[in-house]
């Protein structure tokens, strides 16, 4: 986003950039999942997207009309450079709009009510947005938010992928459980899920404390969700869900 913020700017994509060969494993099992998102629409509403590091062109350039929304001021710069060229001699029309798209989100839709929205890897930040991020006020008004986002979303078609958890992992253990993913249905009983979300951090060798991206409730008791280890760091990693949610 900004470049004062955590989760953009120029430290930001200088990381994507060199990550992309530890990151690679992570960004081929997103590509394996968006070829089962099968579109509705050939326009796309895609939010978050910041230089589309772990996006795949192959899969952007099926719509005819994209427009993307990202706060950060050089996300268009390094989108243009990493999809700009593929995405020309497709065919397709795409425009980057700087601005916070969450706040906008109702008017957004309105002006596309048939394309697809796609959060990439933005409703787990929204945490971060605020200087007081781990107060139980914070941690509340974020949750709140989240439900709302969600109920703006009701009767379209839309899919998002966002941190669930993230934190310190056992290099030993996460090298040999990389690559990892898991496909799973969320359970609508907070001890099941639990059990779920322990025997997955074991997996990925789970060190100390993670921290809780509040994303746990974005998809329904009863959704299908797709889980995918991303190797952030070599020594932190983030726990990635994503799903998709048909109209």
């Amino acid at each position: 986003m900004r470049l004062a913020n955590p989760s953009g700017g120029l430290l930001w994509h200088w990381r994507a950039w060199r990550s992309q060969a530890r990151w690679a494993a992570t960004t081929a099992q997103i590509a394996a999942w968006l070829q089962q998102v099968h579109p509705q629409s050939d326009e796309l509403l895609l939010i978050g997207a910041s230089a589309g590091w772990m996006l795949p062109s192959a899969w952007l350039q099926q719509f005819k009309k994209i427009e993307i929304w990202d706060l950060d001021v050089w996300a268009p710069l390094f989108f243009s450079h990493r999809h700009g060229r593929t995405l020309k001699k497709a065919g397709v029309s795409w425009h980057y709009h700087r601005g916070d798209a969450l706040q906008q989100l109702p008017q957004l839709l309105q002006n596309q009510p048939q394309a697809l929205v796609f959060f990439d890897n933005v409703l787990g930040q929204l945490r971060f947005m605020s200087a007081h991020r781990n107060s139980v006020q914070q941690v509340q008004q974020t949750e709140q938010r989240l439900r709302e986002i969600v109920q703006q979303l009701q009767g379209r078609h839309w899919a998002s992928i966002h941190d669930r958890l993230s934190g310190p992992v056992d290099s030993l253990t996460a090298a040999r459980a990389m690559p990892s993913t898991r496909s799973t249905t969320v359970p609508s009983e907070a001890r099941q899920q639990m059990r779920l979300d322990r025997a997955w951090l074991n997996v990925l060798g789970a060190q100390g404390e993670w921290l809780d991206h509040l994303t746990a409730s974005v998809f329904a008791p009863g959704q299908t969700v797709r889980d995918l280890a991303w190797p952030f760091k070599a020594d932190y990693w983030h726990w990635l869900q994503a799903g998709e949610v048909r109209a």
